[in-house]
Formats: structure tokens, sequence, C-alpha cells
């Protein structure tokens, strides 16, 4: 196959010079386009595409050096080598050269030789420029490829599971057998761990892609590190696995940081130690590391009694989709993904990963990354609300979905609420549907046929503003777990993004926040065999728990009596709105853990703190206080109707 034919762009004024080049230049089997002025050239680059440019210094007009620094600031022609070939033999000239974009700068009188060897080399290395853009093009395009791929089959693989998920939620709220229970629980933690497969698939892609974004916000690390222990918790305690955490006193508390990703490593690595550790323990302890300020390093370290890794698989285990054996995999599952994704994770946050391991004596796993510490005094927190609720306040709210087992599912979660649910099936029903009919809320489904949910949303929208309505919450429901989706959603106008499989109490707590309504959950009963109850209401000091959960409490209490001292501090120091808040917080985890006394006494003192009543939250503070020291907490197994 013959060797492409080069173009050489010869800018020159002299007819000399330019019958001697054309005639080296063609022998050469270059093809040579002549112009003798920088006007004269640029319309010719209208139409070509030269590989090479010769380019003369003096010439009438506009001269070498201005034209090729306007020509390196055109996008389109700034990858053209160009070679100065002149009379102009100073080095401030030569200096001249470069600094206006040249590649090459060749004196007159000029080697034939070594003129041919020059625009050889940068022909090369143009060529070479040129085949890496392309194939930079098809990595790209194949990337992108490669996540619209995922992001549509996570869709297609969402939808049906977010029905298998929700519907043995609605069922486990039903009165069953013991036996019909363990079938519920089986498909319920088989859809779950399906779930946990393509997140894991959905965020090593992401990585891989560069679509991860860090956040940068306060955040309570205590707080953290207990949610990740309460996660894990239950599989723990069926695997007669104790937790113990550890934090040194000289870590901050309150730091700045991606309070997400850092969950999500401890949730891998701390739900691995407990994966491989039956009737052992796990420990986690959180230390200062690395140098003096600012570049001090939070270490993190995560120790198990387990079945430990052979030295040889050690580094292995990082890669994507390796476990340490087919034995592993076959006996504890999971993807093989979790330890790629932490490693990844961590490189993006500037942090490392190492361990530490004999096999039969357990692991521990190494983590460090550079902190800052918070840039408020305590950052704004806000507790999740009980599963089972009840909201005072009705409303009227539109469901637009087509999918007739999502709609289901979304009527049985909000059947014993006081809400008015209507359901149309795509975004242009939902249009007409509102603007004859405005409600308080919309649940918007994304993919829909006919219209989609960006477009009703945009419509709604415009609507409202023609007519200079408030606008109402829309709240993105979508199995499209991209963060360019969410943005794509909020730039739509949507107030807010659900990703399915969506729980119940998640949707229920995102509908009363749009509304307004946070304040008047309360906990309501639940249906079937609750976690944890209370004694009848009588303030006599006793508590009586359900014993699955005996193993969670001595840390619970640690964490609400160091909860009560910096409520006492907060009043010290008359921040009330900071007070509202913490005492909003350890009201909804009091009540979800079963110390209904408790929650009651945080809600009242939420109440002083927001109406500015300093002496009845000091009392109130001093009775929660005197609760947590006199509290006598009793065990006992609770059959399916809590008794």
């Amino acid at each position: 196959m013959a060797e492409p034919v080069h173009t050489v762009l010869l800018i020159d004024d002299s007819d000399v010079t330019r019958t001697l080049l054309v005639f080296i230049l063609e022998k050469a089997e270059y093809k040579v386009v002549l112009s003798s002025s920088a006007e004269e050239t640029l319309k010719l680059l209208h139409t070509l595409a030269p590989d090479i440019i010769l380019l003369d210094v003096m010439m009438p007009g506009m001269n070498g050096f201005s034209f090729c620094r306007k020509l390196k600031r055109n996008a389109k022609y700034k990858d053209i080598p160009v070679i100065f070939l002149t009379s102009l033999s100073q080095q401030t000239d030569i200096v001249k050269g470069f600094d206006a974009g040249g590649q090459d700068y060749i004196i007159k009188p000029f080697n034939q030789q070594e003129l041919l060897a020059r625009v050889r080399t940068h022909v090369h290395l143009h060529d070479t420029l040129l085949e890496n853009k392309r194939l930079s093009r098809l990595a790209l395009d194949a990337s992108r490829s490669k996540s619209e791929f995922l992001a549509s089959m996570s869709h297609e693989i969402r939808t049906p599971l977010n029905s298998i998920i929700g519907m043995a939620e609605v069922l486990a709220e039903t009165p069953l057998s013991e036996e019909q229970r363990d079938y519920v629980r089986i498909f319920r933690t088989a859809g779950e761990s399906l779930l946990e497969i393509i997140n894991d698939i959905l965020d090593l892609s992401k990585i891989e892609a560069g679509q991860t974004e860090l956040e940068t916000i306060d955040f309570d690390l205590p707080t953290l590190l207990e949610s990740v222990i309460t996660m894990v918790s239950l599989r723990a305690n069926e695997q007669e696995t104790t937790i113990k955490a550890h934090i040194d006193a000289d870590v901050p508390s309150y730091l700045n940081g991606d309070p997400t990703r850092l969950r999500q490593i401890l949730l891998n690595l701390v739900g691995n130690a407990v994966k491989f550790t039956r009737k052992g323990q796990v420990e986690i302890t959180i230390s200062i590391g690395g140098d003096e300020p600012p570049k001090q390093e939070l270490l993190f370290a995560i120790k198990d009694t387990g079945i430990g890794i052979p030295v040889d698989k050690q580094q292995l285990i990082f890669d994507s989709f390796t476990q340490a054996d087919s034995l592993t995999t076959r006996k504890y599952g999971g993807t093989g993904l979790g330890l790629t994704i932490c490693r990844k994770l961590l490189a993006i946050m500037r942090g490392r990963i190492w361990l530490d391991s004999q096999p039969g004596s357990g692991s521990t796993f190494f983590f460090a990354i550079p902190f800052l510490q918070a840039l408020s005094a305590r950052p704004a927190t806000r507790a999740s609300q009980p599963p089972n609720c009840q909201l005072l306040q009705s409303a009227r709210i539109l469901l637009v979905d087509d999918n007739k087992d999502n709609c289901n599912l979304i009527r049985l979660y909000l059947q014993n609420t006081p809400f008015t649910l209507t359901t149309v099936g795509n975004g242009q029903d939902a249009v007409k549907a509102f603007c004859a009919k405005p409600c308080d809320l919309i649940l918007m489904d994304i993919e829909m046929p006919i219209m989609d949910g960006y477009e009703a949303t945009q419509k709604i929208r415009q609507w409202e503003q023609a007519r200079h309505r408030r606008p109402v919450p829309i709240i993105a429901l979508t199995a499209h777990a991209f963060i360019r989706f969410k943005k794509k959603c909020l730039d739509a106008g949507c107030s807010d993004f659900l990703t399915k499989p969506i729980k119940k109490a998640k949707l229920i707590d995102t509908i009363a926040t749009h509304l307004k309504l946070s304040d008047q959950i309360q906990p309501g009963p639940a249906a079937t065999a609750p976690a944890v109850t209370e004694a009848p209401p009588k303030n006599d000091g006793n508590v009586v728990l359900d014993q699955k959960i005996a193993k969670l409490i001595p840390r619970f209490m640690i964490n609400k009596k160091r909860d009560a001292r910096q409520m006492l501090e907060l009043l010290a120091t008359g921040d009330m709105e900071a007070l509202q808040k913490h005492a909003h917080g350890v009201k909804g985890t009091s009540w979800m853990y079963g110390f209904t006394l408790l929650g009651d006494l945080c809600q009242a003192l939420e109440k002083a703190a927001e109406k500015g009543d300093g002496v009845g939250a000091e009392k109130l503070i001093e009775t929660i206080i005197t609760y947590l020291d006199t509290v006598q907490i009793h065990y006992q197994k609770m059959d399916d109707k809590g008794r």
C-alpha cells in the first residue's frame, strides 16, 4: 500500500525561494501549496488542511511571527506544525519564533538534507498526534457507549427489582405464619443482594468513566461510624460476631469532606470483616496519622478474627471481580468489586489502603485519608424518621408512572396515610391533569411513553411561571443511578430525586420534607413484629426491648449520654437553633430503638428550643440526663405481635 501524500503549505513572497523549495519538496514526493502572504493563507485554510507549514518572517502585511501567533490561537489550526524558514539569524529572532508557537526554526541559506529531515520529523509527529487524537475519540465513544449501556441495563433491571423488594416489604407488614415470614425474608434478601451487585457494577463504571464527584460538607464522624455499625449489626448478630469501635480522643468529631464516600468505604470494609468472621470479633479504630497539621491524616483500622488471606493473594483481592479463591466466592458470595471500589475511591480522595493478614488468624485493613476540621461549629444534621409513621396532615399527590406494578406499590406504601393519590400513565396526561386540578406534590417517573418526565416537568414549571404560581414539589422517581441523570432531573425543574428501588420509609420521609410535614411525623404502630417495643407508656424507669438488639444497646446508651452533654453545652452557648436540630436528631433515633419516653422528652426539648424557652429546655435536659442514668433495660423475646 502506497504511503499517503503529505501536503506542505509554503508561505514566502520570494519567487526564487519558492521555486527552489518546490523542486526539493516535490522531488521528495510532497505536495506543495504556495502562498505569498498571511492574508492569502487565511483564505486557503478554509478549504486546505496542510500537514506542515514552512513560513517566512519578512512578508508584506502581517509578518510571520504575528501570523503564527494568530494561527496557534485558533483551535482548528493550532496543531499544524510550523517551521520558520528565514534569513533572520539573531538569537532574539529565533526566540521570537519559538515564543510565537513555531515548532522549528531554519536559517537561510539552508542545507537541503537537513531541511527534508526536519520536515519528515515534524510530519511524522503530526501524524502521530492525529492518530492519538483519533484513538482517544474512539476510546471516549466506547466509554460513553459503555456508560449508556450500563445506565440502560440498570434501568431495565431496577424497574422489576423495585416491585420485588417493595412488595416484599409490604408483604412483611401483613399477618403471616412463621413459615411464610421466612419465605418473605429469603426473597427480600435475594432482591437486596441483587441490588447490591448492580450498585457495585455501576459504582465501578462511574469511577472508571471519571464521573465520580466528591462532596465537601461538614459531617459528624461518630454519627457516621454509628450508622455503619447499625447497618451491619444484623448480620453480625446472626453470625454471633461482636463489633467494637474506638475513636482516639485527639480525633476531631466534626470534619469537612465527603461523608457519603467515607461511609461507602467503611461499609465495604466492615461488611467484609463481618462476612468472613463467624463467632468472632470485628474492631474498628480511628486515629490520627501522618505529619503535623496541615498534612494530617485520619487512619482507619478494621481488624477481624476471620478466615484471613494468603500472602500471595493479598494484592490480587484489590483487582476487579477477584476474591482470594473460588471456594470463598461459593461460600460467602459477593461480586469481588468492593475492595476495588474502595481502592479507586481512596485514590480520588488522595488516600491509600493496605492490609495485614494471615490465613486462619484474621485480617486488618488500613486506610488513610487527609482530613480537614469542619468549617462550622457543628454541621446541620437531620435524623431519619421511623419506617412506621403517621402523617397528621392530608395532601393531594399525583403519581406519574406507566408501570402498574410501581403504581400499586406506591399506593400500598401510602395506604395508611391520609394522602389522596391520583395516578396517570405518561407525562402528557400528567400535564393535563395538573393544569386541570393542581395538586400538592407530584411523584414523577422519568422513562415513559408519549412524553417523558423531563419534558412533563418543564411544561408544568412553564405553566406555573406563566400564572405566577408557587412551584409544586416534583420528586423524580427513576431507576437510573448515574449522577448526570440526577442533574438532568434537577435541571428540568424537579425538586428532588429518588432512585429505585424506593424504600417506604425514604419515600414518606421525602414527601414529608417537601410538604414541610417533618415536625408532624409521629411514631406509629408497626403492622407486624417490630424490632423493638417498650413497656406501657408510664414513667417507671423501665424499658423492655427485643432480645435481638441487646448487643446494640450499650453503644446506643453511650452515644445518647454524649448527646445529652452536647445539648447542655449548646444551651450554655445560647445557640437554640443548633439545640433544636440536635434534639430533633436524638428524638428520631430514640423512637427507632424503642425508647419512646426519651424520644418524647427530646420532642418537648425541640419545641422549647424553637420557642427560645431556655428555662424549660434546661429542665428537660436535666430530666433526659437523669433518665439515661437511671433507666432499667430489660430484654425478652417478642412474638409476631410484639408481646
